[in-house]
C-alpha cells in the first residue's frame, strides 16, 4: 500500500505545482525560473520533469514539491503536505486523530465557526447591508470575502460558541473574547464578545483560512474605535500578514507586480474591479516580513496609498523600505482626499488609468519638488528627501541613472552628488552612534537625579556598568530575535544560513556570560 506522500508524488508533477506559483519558461528538456529564495536577475533556479525536483545553480537550495511548498509557504512538512493532498485529492491517512489534539488546528476550527456565526447575522441585519451596498460592494464581493456582522450584546458569540463545545481558552487565545479584570459577577459573566456591533471582514492566512477580524463600527463616538482588529495569536501575526495575500499571491506571480493599499474597501473594490494583484496593509505599519513575502512573487510594487500627508508620510515609509530590499518602487498620483476607494466607486476606468501611469517613486518626487521648489529651496528638498532614498537603491545601474538626473536637473556634476551621497551613508552611521550615546548618558543623568532626590548612598560607577549591562543583552535579544526571525525565513543561502547560525550561538553564549 503506498503511503500519502507516495500518492501525492503521483498525481502531482512538480512542474505544474511550481509553474503556479513563479513564471517558468523551457530550458531544454528542463525549466527554469528566478530563484524566489534569493533575490536575481538572470533565472539560476532550474526543475527536472524527469527527477521530480528543483535545484538553484545561485543558492543552492534544491528538493522535491514538499520542501518547494515548505519554504515558499514558510510552512512545516505536514503543512505542506496538506496543502498538496488537497490539491491532489486525496485524502490523507492517519491525520485526523491528531488535527483534534493539535492546538493550531482547533484555533483554526473555532475560527471558521465564528466567521460562519458573524456571515449568517450579516443577511439578517438589513443596516449593515445597506451600508455595505452604499460603499459599492457587489453580493458577490461580500460572499467572497465571506464578510459579516457581529450584533450588538456582550455574549452573543461567547454563547453560541459555548453550545458548540468550544472551551473559553480556546476563544480567549483565538482573540474573540476578552476577560474583565476583579471579582464581580459569577465567573462566565467576565468573560464577553470582543466584537459587538461591527462590520467584521475575516483576515486569511496564506492558505484562505480565518486567522483574525477587523471590525467596522456601525457607530462611531470616542469609546468606539472606527476599526477593531484581533490582537495578536498564534495565528495571526500582524507583521507579518496582509489583507487579501491568498487571493492576489498567483496574480501577482502572473502579472510581476503588486499593488499596495491601504485599507479593506480599498482592496475589496480594487479586486471588485478585476486588479487581483492587490493587498493591503489594513491600517497596521508596513514591514520588512511583508515586503519580503511580496518580493518571493514579485520584485516590482506600485504603492497606491491615500492622498492626504497621512497617506503621503505612509507611503514614503513603504518605499524606503522596499527600496531598501532592492524593489522596484513605484508610486500613483491619486486626486486630492481620495483613495482607490472612492476612485473606484466613481469611476472603475480612472483607477486602471491610475495605475497604469504610476511613476517610479524617485522619479515622483523629483517631480514634485522641481514643481515646488526652485533655487536653494530645492537643493535643500533635494538632498534632505530625495538622495536618502537614493542612498537605499540596490542595483548600481538604477542608482547611476538618478544620479544622472538629478545632477542634469540641479546642474551639478554627478562627483557633487555621490560626494553628498556618501556624507549621507557617514551621517546616518554617525546619528546611530549618537543616538545609542545619548540613550546610555539620559540613563546615567536619571539615575543621578535620583540620587540627589532622594538621598540615595549609591554606587554611581557600579550602576552605571548595570544600565550597560541592560543595554547589551537589550541589544543581544533584539539582534537573537532578527537572526532568528531570517534563519525562519529561509530566503538566504547555505553560506549565510550557516554564519547566521554562528552569530547566534555566540549571542546566546554572551547572554550566558553577563547573566552568570
Amino acid at each position: 500500500m503506498s503511503t500519502n506522500v507516495e500518492q501525492i508524488k503521483e498525481r502531482l508533477n512538480i512542474v505544474d505545482v511550481i509553474s503556479s506559483y513563479l513564471k517558468i519558461e523551457k530550458a531544454g528538456i528542463n525549466y527554469k525560473a528566478r530563484c524566489p529564495f534569493h533575490n536575481e536577475k538572470t533565472p539560476s533556479f532550474f526543475i527536472s520533469p524527469q527527477r521530480q525536483s528543483f535545484y538553484c545553480f545561485g543558492c543552492g537550495e534544491k528538493g522535491d514539491i514538499f520542501s518547494f511548498v515548505e519554504k515558499f509557504e514558510n510552512v512545516d512538512f505536514k503543512e505542506a503536505m496538506k496543502i498538496l493532498a488537497e490539491r491532489a485529492g486525496i485524502e490523507l491517512k492517519g491525520f485526523r486523530k491528531e488535527e483534534n489534539k493539535d492546538e493550531k488546528e482547533e484555533l483554526l476550527k473555532v475560527m471558521e465557526v465564528a466567521t460562519k456565526f458573524y456571515e449568517e447575522a450579516l443577511v439578517e441585519n438589513k443596516n449593515a447591508l445597506q451600508y455595505l451596498k452604499n460603499r459599492g460592494l457587489l453580493p458577490d464581493s461580500i460572499s467572497k470575502w465571506r464578510i459579516g456582522f457581529a450584533k450588538e450584546g456582550w455574549r452573543n458569540l461567547y454563547d453560541f460558541l459555548t453550545e458548540k463545545g468550544f472551551s473559553q481558552k480556546t476563544m480567549l487565545e483565538a482573540g474573540l473574547l476578552k476577560k474583565t479584570e476583579g471579582k464581580m459577577g459569577s465567573e462566565d459573566e467576565r468573560y464577553y464578545d470582543t466584537f459587538r456591533n461591527r462590520i467584521m471582514f475575516p483576515i486569511f492566512d496564506n492558505n484562505g483560512k480565518v486567522i483574525a477580524f477587523s471590525g467596522r463600527a456601525m457607530r462611531e463616538d470616542e469609546k468606539n474605535p472606527k476599526y477593531l482588529n484581533s490582537p495578536e495569536t498564534k495565528l495571526f501575526y500582524k507583521s507579518e500578514t496582509l489583507y487579501g495575500f491568498h487571493i492576489a499571491k498567483n496574480y501577482i506571480r502572473k502579472n510581476d507586480y503588486t499593488v499596495l493599499v491601504e485599507g479593506q474597501m480599498d482592496l475589496l473594490m480594487s479586486h471588485q474591479v478585476g486588479t487581483l494583484n492587490t493587498v493591503a496593509s489594513s491600517g497596521t505599519a508596513l514591514t520588512e516580513l511583508h515586503l519580503k513575502k511580496l518580493q518571493k512573487l514579485s520584485n516590482r510594487i506600485i504603492i497606491a496609498y491615500d492622498s492626504d500627508e497621512a497617506g503621503e508620510s505612509a507611503a514614503r515609509r513603504a518605499a524606503e523600505l522596499a527600496l531598501s530590499l532592492g524593489m522596484e518602487v513605484k508610486t500613483t498620483f491619486l486626486p486630492k482626499n481620495e483613495d482607490p476607494d472612492s476612485i473606484i466607486r466613481k469611476n472603475p476606468s480612472e483607477w486602471k488609468e491610475i495605475l497604469k501611469n504610476s511613476e517610479y517613486f524617485l522619479d515622483a518626487l523629483l517631480s514634485k519638488a522641481l514643481q515646488k521648489y526652485k533655487d536653494r529651496a530645492l537643493t535643500k528638498e533635494i538632498t534632505n528627501n530625495i538622495l536618502p532614498l537614493v542612498s537605499l537603491i540596490k542595483n548600481e545601474i538604477e542608482k547611476s541613472h538618478f544620479i544622472k538626473k538629478i545632477a542634469l536637473k540641479m546642474r551639478v556634476t554627478e562627483d557633487t552628488i555621490l560626494k553628498q551621497l556618501e556624507k549621507i551613508k557617514t551621517d546616518t552611521a554617525r546619528v546611530n552612534s549618537n543616538e545609542e550615546n545619548q540613550n546610555q548618558k539620559d540613563q546615567k543623568e536619571e539615575l543621578l537625579f535620583e540620587i540627589e532626590r532622594y538621598g540615595l548612598k549609591i554606587d554611581v560607577e557600579q550602576e552605571n556598568a548595570e544600565i550597560l549591562k541592560r543595554d547589551e543583552i537589550k541589544e543581544l535579544k533584539k539582534k537573537h530575535q532578527e537572526i532568528a526571525i531570517t534563519l525562519d525565513d529561509k530566503d538566504i543561502t547555505q553560506e549565510d544560513r550557516k554564519n547566521l547560525e554562528n552569530d547566534l550561538k555566540n549571542i546566546e553564549k554572551r547572554l550566558k556570560e553577563i547573566n552568570n
